[in-house]
């Protein structure tokens, strides 16, 4: 089902919600307003969790608004792991972000990538790093990573595969 669907649904469930509060307010039309009012919310709440989970929970590229906060908070892109093309990349520089989710740092790093055919690029990245492997991450060490073969920019670092040294 695609996100314009759902938005036209959640529009409309909120139009018959809003009438049916109309027609709930006077005894001539409580015959319509009950029943337009059940059906609107069953509209809105149905269509707004389903649109939720589709924006929040991602599965695909991150895009729109909550991409670019996944993104921002170093949590996006983990549909790559298995499915992206595998590469190494050296970790020439990284620093904190200054930014926490579940009590993990964030990390801008920036990396060498260097796939499994073609020349190497250089990638700046943001991704959290696991407390475990902090002292073993470092620059000049090199990672596992999964790239978008649409878009050799975006990425991640596969923590599955320690870091090893250059």
């Amino acid at each position: 089902m695609s996100r314009t669907v759902l938005v036209i649904g959640a529009g409309t469930g909120l139009a018959m919600l809003l009438a049916g509060i109309y027609g709930i307010g006077s005894i001539d039309t409580m015959s319509w307003g009950m029943p337009a009012f059940v059906v609107g919310m069953f509209l809105v709440i149905g269509d707004v969790v389903i649109l939720a989970t589709k924006l929040v929970g991602g599965g695909g590229p991150s895009t729109g608004v909550f991409g670019q906060m996944k993104s921002f908070l170093g949590t996006g892109n983990q549909d790559l792991v298995g499915t992206g093309l595998p590469a190494t990349a050296l970790v020439a520089s990284m620093r904190d972000t200054g930014t926490m989710v579940n009590d993990q740092v964030v990390v801008a790093f920036d990396l060498r990538v260097q796939p499994a055919s073609g020349a190497p690029y250089v990638v700046a990245h943001r991704q959290i790093l696991p407390r475990l492997l902090m002292g073993a991450v470092l620059p000049g060490r090199t990672v596992q990573v999964w790239t978008d073969p649409a878009d050799p920019q975006r990425l991640v670092i596969d923590w599955s595969a320690l870091p090893a040294a250059a």
